[in-house]
């Protein structure tokens, strides 16, 4: 399929390729892109989930900056949730276990001590 914006920047077009056997297309407003996205997630995760997680390493990713994000505690494992807004997927949110968490303390206390040259750095990406 073929995903462009329309032209008043209110709807995304989905359009059939050529030579899919199919033509047409179809509008989504935000919401309704939302859910079709949700969707695809889920349907996707039903796909691979009796396969091991992919290793990260060398992965492609795009990293959220700005977003909304909370940190609470998972009942079931006993470790920690991070749930952020990303922008292209909506809501996201991994659980830490316990020794997830503590590598993820070590590694955030020897950021801070990294010396930047200028203190507003800090808040930039790298």
């Amino acid at each position: 399929m073929q995903v462009t914006r329309s032209e008043d920047g209110k709807t995304i077009i989905l359009s059939f390729l050529e030579g899919s056997g199919i033509s047409g297309s179809i509008a989504l407003d935000e919401s309704q892109l939302s859910q079709l996205i949700t969707s695809l997630g889920l349907a996707h995760a039903s796909l691979i989930e009796m396969r091991p997680p992919a290793p990260i390493a060398g992965a492609r990713f795009t990293p959220v900056y700005t977003t909304n994000w909370a940190l609470q505690i998972d009942a079931l494992t006993e470790g920690s949730m991070l749930a952020f807004q990303h922008p292209a997927y909506g809501p996201v949110g991994i659980v830490f276990a316990p020794q997830d968490v503590e590598q993820i303390i070590r590694g955030l206390q020897k950021q801070r001590t990294m010396i930047r040259s200028n203190p507003d750095d800090a808040s930039k990406p790298s």
